[in-house]
């Protein structure tokens, strides 16, 4: 810097420090930005601002003399004691000193001994020890938004500061920093979307990524593009931080970088199964109770009954378990420890626990395993409460895999004298997952009166992300609720799991933080040991790839490589097959060419973090105005039909479905379905569960629908397709006591066309194309009568069925089209392929002709054969007459339009495309055809 230059700066920083007081006051009283930014408007704003040099060496150096100011002062003091209190706190030179030699560095320690508060701190701290100019820029990354707000909290606390000034978070559509925040913590989301337009993240010099060990799709990916950053920044420094002892494979991937441990600070916990729980409880499982195992003579009279309209495969797969159970009766002495006790009868299970009571043995035998049994939580509850144990007071942590069980588990409880605090407050119970406000979040921490306990009943986010210092137990049910790969639907959806021995012994962990705990996991000691996999298999090797492609292709310094080659560069490279696979549907789709380039609709997908073929389908109700119906089916297809069927009670379930049946659709029946349960609770919230009894629905996948639904539309109005500014959790508040909230939210505009059946069955073929099959009828049979021949209706065993690669298969028996004899379309397009002796295809709605040209990914070819001009598609597996050269004509360039207005949506992304008057001219005409044709 030139001397005249240096004397400038100067003056600019001695006008900004004349005292210390003043510098303090200037920096507390900082403009902290509190910003909802949609990434449509960021994207528009994507000019880059970057501060002056003059400005930012100014900034800096108020900075400095800020935090020295700050460092002398009670409050800072007073925090810093406890800082100094941390394990992670002993580590502080080996980190700085370790970090100047090298430009990796992985950090491994236990989840609670301070590095993700700490190590950031370590590195700002040393920095503003020194020049303006060296002051550090660091970007912290966290897997879970509550984790983001959480800790930079902490963090401004303990630097006794408002949040946003020196350290701030940034999570999707919220973020509190100002100018002189030094410390961000941010989604893993967040950063790989700054990386879309700022390939070297100018102006940072420490990238941090936190909780690596979880392995998601997305750190793993951004550890990827990491290294090709590493190269262009060498002054770049990175940091990995993980709570386990994978950290070797990390330190290979960054050419055997230095890792660093940290000792935890835990108390020993004693460690309880599903046995020691039911014998502490004394629990005992109801006949006719929920958590009921099915009985084996139940088994047989449903087989024997229903053997008439069984598959060969369903009597085959009878016989085997007959078998295999005859097979050990012969010997009860042994019992191979690959098999679950779900399987095993009372003597089995008394070999297997051979020191465990006759009556819990009794218990353990009539109970579904499989199932979680809020009844028995609410019994180790109340055995934690009533205090009739020798176990310190303190909070306790209920581990449950979604919202929908916290929900039902919460209800319970309430209307349980003992927690309900109706005679006198013993308890406080606080919901803890990721789709609350951060106030909301933020109530778990605080510490109760004493004599009341604080119950807090969690999803995993409570596993890694935060600590609670205040636990003593915990409750944990075994399960967790993950993506993974559904080969039956070729796509992504969420599933209960079990969990890992890896994910027991953290959430056990979480007891050990004050003094000596309790963790009671809700599975028996021989599941732990011989069921539970060692550790969860990354993200990226159980999910399919389309959404991890689209993302590498709109990165900058990937787009001109072979997807192949840049996944082979992960860290665990997920197999050639996998990504083969994933490429097809995106082609299929219409978000890839066969040159791997992003079609227009790819572009949009790629910013949706959902299932390809989820995307769509919000994308187009979006389009077509049919917003509120296309989002309910979108959550169904990405969690679970709502639509139960109990062994014993088949035929009765399927009847009750074939009353909401529709269109010659499964889809349409579900959505039927839902409405019908809205429209209920916005009346009488209790009304539901009677409603669901009835008509055989799950409450539960209901309210999981309505909770997907809004989370949908947030991401809708996140890249500009709705209304801006929605929030899943403002729509919930506010219209909480009236259904989900989205129709009222997005406002009559977006759902014009939300009662045209017609179109919604258009909309099902561009999410589920080329999922078609087609309808093969006989040669027509006739009967003879007054009025002469008339051509008689097909039998429903008549029909054949065919799809493109599987020949012949067979509509599932639970569909509502299982026994229909009449299709008015030849073509139906399917969920879910199920295969046993045969292949049976699930979830299943009759389309027309035109919406799967408009709307599949295929090409398209249009050719005049004797005088006719046949439209096809899927070289030639899907063909038809069009009424006219025009007709045909209009369907080819319908579909080009269609593609450049989604091209027009990426150079402008707040455009509306329903009031631009070409777009909302084109849109009316593909409602038009697909409605009357």
């Amino acid at each position: 810097m030139r001397k005249n230059e240096l004397n400038i700066v100067r003056e600019e920083i001695s006008k900004c420090t004349q005292t210390e007081d003043d510098a303090l006051d200037d920096l507390e009283s900082e403009t902290v930005v509190v910003e909802n930014e949609s990434y449509a408007n960021l994207k528009k704003k994507q000019a880059k601002k970057y501060l002056n040099p003059k400005t930012l060496l100014a900034e800096n150096a108020k900075i400095c003399k800020h935090f020295k100011t700050k460092k002398a002062s009670k409050s800072y003091q007073s925090m810093l004691q406890e800082r100094m209190k941390l394990p992670a706190w002993e580590q502080q030179d080996a980190v700085l000193k370790t970090l100047s030699k090298h430009q990796v560095l992985v950090v491994c320690g236990m989840t609670g001994c301070g590095k993700t508060t700490q190590i950031p701190q370590f590195i700002l701290d040393a920095s503003l020890q020194g020049s303006a100019n060296l002051v550090s820029n660091i970007v912290c990354t966290q897997p879970r938004r509550i984790s983001a707000i959480s800790v930079a909290e902490r963090v401004a606390q303990e630097r006794a500061e408002r949040i946003g000034i020196s350290v701030g978070y940034q999570i999707r559509l919220e973020s509190i920093k100002s100018s002189a925040t030094r410390l961000l913590y941010c989604t893993t989301g967040v950063l790989l979307r700054r990386l879309e337009g700022d390939s070297t993240l100018n102006g940072t010099t420490h990238v941090i990524v936190d909780e690596v060990h979880e392995r998601t799709e997305e750190s793993d990916f951004l550890l990827l593009i990491l290294k090709d950053v590493m190269i262009q920044r060498p002054d770049l420094k990175i940091l990995l931080m993980s709570a386990t002892v994978n950290a070797e494979l990390f330190s290979q991937y960054f050419c055997g970088c230095p890792v660093i441990h940290i000792p935890g600070r835990t108390f020993p916990v004693d460690q309880y199964f599903l046995e020691d729980a039911i014998a502490k409880t004394r629990y005992v499982v109801e006949d006719g109770s929920l958590y009921h195992r099915s009985s084996k003579q139940s088994y047989a009279q449903e087989s024997s009954k229903g053997k008439k309209g069984k598959s060969y495969g369903d009597l085959l797969e009878e016989l085997e378990q007959d078998i295999n159970s005859s097979l050990r009766m012969q010997d009860t002495r042994t019992v191979k420890d690959n098999m679950s006790d779900q399987q095993l009868s009372f003597k089995e299970l008394s070999v297997r626990y051979s020191g465990v009571s006759k009556s819990v043995i009794k218990t353990l035998s009539a109970m579904d395993l499989d199932k979680i049994n809020l009844d028995l939580i609410e019994a180790v509850l109340e055995w934690i409460v009533s205090g009739d144990h020798s176990y310190p007071p303190g909070a306790v942590l209920v581990f449950l895999p979604g919202l929908a069980e916290i929900k039902m588990l919460y209800e319970q409880l309430q209307s349980n004298a003992f927690f309900s605090n109706r005679r006198s407050k013993r308890c406080v119970i606080y919901p803890l997952h990721s789709s609350l406000s951060s106030e909301e979040q933020q109530a778990v921490f605080i510490k109760p009166p004493q004599g009341v306990i604080k119950i807090i009943i969690s999803t995993n986010i409570a596993e890694t992300s935060i600590t609670i210092d205040d636990v003593v137990y915990v409750i944990d049910s075994g399960k967790m609720r993950e993506k993974r790969y559904d080969p039956g639907k070729s796509m992504e959806s969420l599933e209960d799991t079990w969990e890992s021995r890896a994910n027991a012994i953290q959430r056990k962990g979480r007891a050990g933080r004050v003094a000596s705990g309790v963790c009671f996991h809700l599975f028996t000691s021989h599941h732990y040991e011989h069921q539970l996999l060692e550790q969860q298999p990354p993200e990226i090797h159980r999910i399919p790839l389309e959404q991890l492609c689209l993302r590498i292709k709109i990165l900058e310094m990937f787009s001109k490589y072979r997807l192949e080659t840049v996944l082979s560069r992960l860290i665990e490279p997920p197999g050639v097959e996998s990504l083969h696979a994933s490429k097809l549907r995106l082609q299929d789709l219409g978000a890839l060419t066969q040159q791997e380039q992003l079609t227009p609709l790819g572009y949009h997908l790629a910013s949706l973090p959902v299932d390809v073929r989820i995307g769509k389908l919000m994308l187009f109700g979006a389009i077509f105005r049919c917003l509120d119906p296309a989002l309910t089916i979108a959550a169904s297809l990405a969690f679970k039909s709502p639509f139960v069927c109990p062994w014993d009670k088949k035929e009765e379930a399927n009847k009750k479905k074939q009353e909401f049946a529709v269109a010659s659709s499964d889809h349409l029946a579900l959505l039927q379905a839902y409405k019908a349960w809205s429209s209920i609770i916005r009346e009488n919230p209790r009304a539901g569960y009677q409603y669901c009894r009835e008509n055989f629905l799950s409450s539960r996948v209901l309210q999981e629908i309505a909770s997907l639904k809004r989370q949908f539309t947030e991401l809708l109005s996140d890249i500009g397709f709705v209304k801006e500014g929605l929030r899943a959790r403002d729509i919930e508040k506010r219209w909480a006591q009236r259904g989900d909230g989205v129709v009222e939210s997005t406002g009559e505009e977006a759902n014009t066309n939300a009662e045209n059946i017609k179109l919604m069955s258009a909309m099902l073929c561009a999410a589920l194309y080329p999922n078609v099959v087609q309808v093969k009828s006989p040669e027509g049979k006739y009967q003879v009568t007054r009025a002469g021949a008339v051509k008689m209706q097909p039998k429903a065993e008549e029909l054949k069925f065919v799809t493109k690669n599987d020949g012949y298969v067979h509509i599932h028996p639970s569909s509502i089209n299982y026994q229909v004899r009449h299709f008015d379309s030849p073509y139906l397009v399917y969920h879910e392929k199920i295969k046993t002796s045969r292949v049976f295809v699930r979830d299943c709605s009759m389309v027309s002709v035109y919406p799967l040209v408009l709307f599949g990914g295929g090409q398209v070819n249009v050719e005049l054969r004797k005088g006719e001009f046949l439209i096809s598609l899927d070289d030639g597996w899907i063909r038809f007459a069009a009424a006219s050269h025009q007709v045909a004509e209009l369907v080819k360039e319908l579909r080009s339009e269609l593609d450049q207005l989604l091209q027009d949506k990426i150079k402008n992304p707040t455009m509306d495309l329903c009031t631009c008057p070409r777009g909302s001219r084109i849109i009316a005409m593909i409602v038009k055809l697909v409605t009357t044709q």
